[in-house]
């Protein structure tokens, strides 16, 4: 940067184009159902999803020792271990899931399943492995992540 103090109108400015890029609606085609319409959730929310999924797996390194000569005190690589709370991971995609779909969030939806709580929905309808991946493709897609690698991809050819 040129070190120049920046407007309130430059900074007004440049909120408003970082706010154009970013991705507000998606859709996704959902395996027998069609293409479903996911909205841009707020940045808390998106972040609490974040937080969630990280905390549910725990990835551990382990020093492997002992060389070619016999030598048991020699640190000769690492492994790294890691287990992933599936239940957590669910639970996690769930919730970021159903704020980001609004039919799911429909009177109509929620009156078919008033024996479970609305976190509980998306599982329910689409089954614990594809909200998973659906809240994993949704966080790249809000996050940035999948837009990044289009414009990537665009700028190689």
């Amino acid at each position: 940067m040129d070190g120049k103090v920046i407007t309130l109108q430059d900074f007004l400015s440049k909120v408003d184009e970082n706010e154009s890029r970013k991705v507000k609606i998606t859709h996704i085609d959902i395996e027998n159902f069609g293409l479903v319409e996911f909205i841009r959730p707020r940045e808390g929310v998106l972040l609490d999803y974040l937080d969630e999924t990280i905390k549910a797996v725990d990835i551990q390194k382990e020093k492997i020792y002992g060389d070619s000569e016999g030598n048991e005190n020699t640190v000769v690589g690492e492994r790294e271990n890691s287990k992933a709370d599936m239940k957590k991971l669910v639970e996690a995609s769930n919730k970021f899931v159903y704020k980001c779909c609004p039919m799911l969030q429909s009177k109509e939806v929620r009156d078919k399943f008033k024996g479970i709580t609305p976190d509980e929905i998306p599982a329910q309808i689409f089954g614990n492995k594809k909200v998973m991946d659906l809240g994993n493709e949704l966080s790249n897609i809000f996050d940035g992540a999948t837009v990044q690698k289009e414009v990537e991809e665009e700028v190689k050819n």
